[in-house]
């Protein structure tokens, strides 16, 4: 009976032990990132005067350390060598791998900002705009921090455009500034960082993260389409409507805030040679990185497309569009087979003009690349001898357009908006805050 009561009275004294142990390691910066995903937020006093935001948000903290990992030219996650032509912050670290050498950065997090702002958005842009940048991928790189996109390294990014580019440009003055003025803040959405999209100028509207295959619109409300001009959010139009999109996209808005850019309206002629050797280059490749995206249709269902091809291309048609009018679903038909390509990425593949001429809004001409500008366009048949050749396109924007427009933010802030008011423009009901 003694020795009963004795191992009781062990047990219960390393459970207090434990209990103990637990409250000193959830002191401070010390919960584990499970427990505490959604962040310990606190107010400070109201007499308390601050130039910042009064709200914090505990994790990953203020001396967070992002890791990132460094692509190759060819864009591949393995180097030949285990060294880098650049000058990297912070520290590298090496995996040796069969195919190569995988290199990961870990950096300080405002560190790794200094480098990724200029590369995102020119360093001449106005202050206030540079400072809404700012915060826009420090929210994006914490928001990317909550998990890893490479676990095997341990890599939360990589430098590329699939999550935002890292060292393209180095740290630049004007750059440096806009860091350090916003140094620690972030936009948070119901108690959590929100996931700040950004993309180069739109058409007169934006988008919602449902033009991708991941996406979706009920976990992000703070970046639901809207029009971007000087009325109030939305003006009635349903731009989801072909119709009504066509009457949109044709004509330049008095209103819109970027009516004078480069890239606010734009046409180019993309024959259907161009457009069955698009396929030819990426359709299999892309059906091979998305459930959806890419499919064969085979009688009244689909399957994912391994052919290299679907022959001559007969007809190119929009058949959904999502919010703000963006490119959602393509059918495109071909002698030996029909396709359908969901969301913006894939659709603006396939209609690609790499080496082409696209006409701006300005009336100078750019170059085409593997992808179309935007989403935000419409189809118009060119016939040759009462034969389809090719499809004049219509459209407007530059980039996925969803989250801010960075030239609508430089419009703004040369307007003397400043930061903040910039942000709430294009993220609704966000809050800023700072990492302690």
């Amino acid at each position: 009976m003694y020795r009963k009561r004795l191992k009781q009275k062990v047990l219960l004294l390393v459970c207090l032990t434990g209990f103990l142990i637990l409250l000193v390691a959830r002191g401070p910066g010390g919960f584990p990132e499970k427990e505490a995903e959604e962040g310990e937020r606190l107010v400070l006093p109201e007499d308390e005067e601050a130039q910042e935001p009064a709200e914090v948000f505990s994790l990953p903290g203020a001396d967070a350390r992002i890791r990132v990992l460094l692509l190759s030219d060819e864009g591949s996650i393995y180097h030949e060598k285990a060294e880098t032509e650049k000058d990297y912050p912070g520290e590298l670290q090496y995996y040796e791998e069969e195919e190569g050498w995988v290199i990961v950065n870990e950096v300080p997090l405002e560190e790794y900002l200094c480098r990724v702002v200029p590369s995102e958005m020119p360093s001449g842009y106005a202050q206030e705009a540079l400072k809404a940048q700012a915060v826009c991928a420090r929210t994006y790189a914490v928001w990317q921090m909550q998990e890893y996109a490479y676990p095997e390294y341990e890599a939360h990014v990589d430098d590329s455009t699939s999550y935002q580019v890292y060292n393209n440009i180095e740290s630049q003055q004007t750059t440096d500034q806009a860091v350090r003025d916003t140094a620690g803040q972030i936009m948070l959405y119901e108690d959590r960082p929100v996931k700040a999209y950004y993309f180069a100028t739109s058409c007169g509207a934006t988008t919602d993260e449902n033009i991708w295959e991941e996406g979706d619109r009920t976990l992000t409300p703070y970046i639901s389409g809207r029009m971007v001009d000087d009325g109030e959010a939305g003006d009635g139009k349903d731009l989801t409507d072909e119709e009504t999109f066509a009457a949109f996209i044709r004509k330049k808005h008095a209103g819109d805030l970027e009516i004078s850019e480069p890239w606010y309206r734009w046409s180019c002629y993309v024959p259907l040679g161009q457009i069955k050797a698009n396929v030819e280059k990426w359709a299999r490749q892309r059906a091979q990185r998305t459930e959806q995206g890419i499919l064969l249709q085979e009688g009244d269902g689909c399957r994912r497309m391994e052919e290299d091809s679907i022959g001559e291309i007969t007809e190119a048609r929009i058949t959904e569009r999502n919010t703000g009018g963006a490119a959602q679903e393509m059918i495109l038909s071909g002698t030996e087979g029909t396709l359908r390509i969901r969301y913006e990425y894939n659709i603006r593949l396939m209609l690609g003009l790499p080496g082409g001429a696209i006409h701006k809004n300005d009336g100078t001409d750019g170059e085409g690349g593997d992808l179309l500008p935007s989403g935000y366009f419409v189809l118009e048949p060119v016939t040759e001898d009462g034969v389809l050749a090719g499809y004049e396109i219509f459209g407007g924007g530059l980039g996925h357009g969803a989250g801010m427009s960075q030239n609508g933010a430089r419009i703004m802030a040369e307007q003397g908006e400043d930061y903040e008011s910039i942000l709430h423009y294009f993220y609704r009901e966000i809050r800023l805050a700072i990492l302690q």
